[in-house]
């Protein structure tokens, strides 16, 4: 395997669940199909899965290792593709004034691209705002998100879950049982339970939630100013203004509350260092960007580090790795519009990042 991609997810992200060759649940759904509708080359596809809501050095250390191992079975260049905190993890990995990692110059040198999708460089409000003391009820709505990527949040659905998941809060059991989610996600015993140990994982965890708050992401980025070995390539995702859609609360009200709620939480003015992004929209869709503007999880002016984006889409947090309304597979319902043609079009230019390195 002389070329690979290697995909990194973010905060409370996974690789997939089910059997290996079958997965049922997929983190980058869909991505590795569009990929190859942008004919990269014959390229081999991996995805690493890091600690869901370790620390971003945790998260790094484990980056690097699966890298290692990577080389190790041949891999003599490899394309990092991070998307939200997962492209603080390559960023940093390809760091040479990371200090969490050891020198690592000749496993830099085998980095052909640092690619990243709706990355929190200069952390998010949402982070500050929510803090430690919310996240306790964080893993049964990832929960959600994941129901929602099987297209089973439906009415029906959201009332059986929101009901045996508060009874479980309520109890301080804060990961719902192998039954109740094969039950709700129509999936076999053993996804059900590779799902409830990751939601286990998730709420034992939560020192993440510390490193992406702007002061702890603008004291890092002062550290590493100046110093990128490989400079990322960025790609910025916003979505509409959160407010009153009344077809979105008929249909799918609790999407679209936390949508509304994520959102207003995420809306802030841009901190020292921090731009709105500047470059080409992709997918034939523009919004007006504000210093408000952000994907329901993190602002614009954080997704690049210095203001300048190989491309913007109109987009959640969630739509741009293929989980979104018009293929029933969203936990935000942010009134974006995103679908298929703009899916493929932000990763046919991934795509070309990818080829001209």
């Amino acid at each position: 395997m002389p070329e690979m991609v290697l995909f990194v997810p973010g905060f409370f992200g996974f690789g997939s669940f089910g059997h290996p060759d079958r997965p049922l649940i997929e983190y980058f759904a869909r991505v590795e199909d569009a990929l190859l509708r942008a004919h990269l080359r014959p390229l081999r596809f991996a995805v690493h899965q890091p600690p869901p809501a370790g620390s971003i050095a945790e998260r790094v250390r484990s980056l690097h290792a699966r890298v290692t191992e990577l080389i190790a079975a041949g891999a003599t260049r490899l394309h990092l593709v991070g998307h939200s905190t997962g492209g603080l993890d390559v960023r940093l990995l390809a760091h040479p004034r990371y200090s969490a990692l050891p020198e690592r110059a000749d496993l830099i040198a085998r980095i052909g691209s640092v690619i990243t999708v709706s990355a929190p460089f200069h952390g998010t409000p949402l982070a500050r705002r929510l803090g430690r003391t919310s996240w306790a009820a964080v893993p049964a709505l990832w929960f959600g998100s994941i129901l929602a990527s099987r297209g089973r949040l439906r009415l029906a659905g959201q009332a059986a879950a929101v009901f045996n998941l508060v009874k479980r809060v309520i109890a301080q059991q804060t990961t719902p049982t192998d039954e109740v989610i094969a039950q709700l996600a129509d999936v076999d015993d053993d996804t059900a339970h590779q799902i409830r140990r990751f939601l286990a994982d998730v709420a034992a965890d939560h020192r993440l939630v510390d490193d992406l708050t702007p002061d702890a992401m603008g004291e890092l980025n002062r550290v590493l100013a100046g110093a990128d070995a490989i400079a990322p390539i960025s790609f910025v995702s916003v979505a509409p203004r959160a407010g009153l859609s009344p077809l979105a609360f008929v249909t799918a009200p609790f999407q679209r509350l936390f949508y509304d709620v994520t959102w207003r939480l995420t809306a802030a003015t841009p901190p020292p260092g921090a731009r709105l992004p500047e470059g080409p929209w992709v997918g034939g869709r523009h919004l007006s960007l504000q210093p408000s503007s952000n994907d329901g999880i993190v602002p614009a002016w954080s997704q690049t580090l210095d203001g300048r984006a190989e491309g913007i889409v109109v987009g959640d947090h969630l739509d741009v790795i293929g989980h979104y309304e018009s293929v029933n597979a969203t936990f935000l319902r942010s009134g974006s519009g995103f679908d298929d043609a703009r899916f493929r079009a932000l990763w046919d230019r991934v795509g070309r990042c990818i080829l001209a390195t």
